[in-house]
């Protein structure tokens, strides 16, 4: 962070003035585009024992997207008048 001064001299007693700049910039060495990542290399998903046809679901309790199958019964199905 840079720091400026400033020392007013212009009365018998000197004043300073000091501001910090707004402005931060942080960089990295190691910091890289990668345009290309696959699931797995994502924090927080999951890819342990995926299957075709599976999709993300989220678990509570690990915290994380997972694969898994997802499955739905339907009892009744409501198509109106014909």
């Amino acid at each position: 962070m840079a720091v400026i001064a400033r020392v007013n001299t212009t009365g018998t007693i000197g004043r300073a003035t000091i501001k910090s700049s707004p402005k931060t910039a942080i960089a990295a060495d190691t910091f890289g585009l990668k345009p290309n990542v696959s699931l797995s290399e994502i924090n927080g998903v999951s890819t342990t024992g995926v299957e075709n046809g599976d999709a993300l679901v989220f678990n509570a309790t690990t915290n994380r997207f997972e694969a898994n199958t997802i499955t739905a019964s339907v009892t009744e199905v409501f198509g109106g008048t014909f």
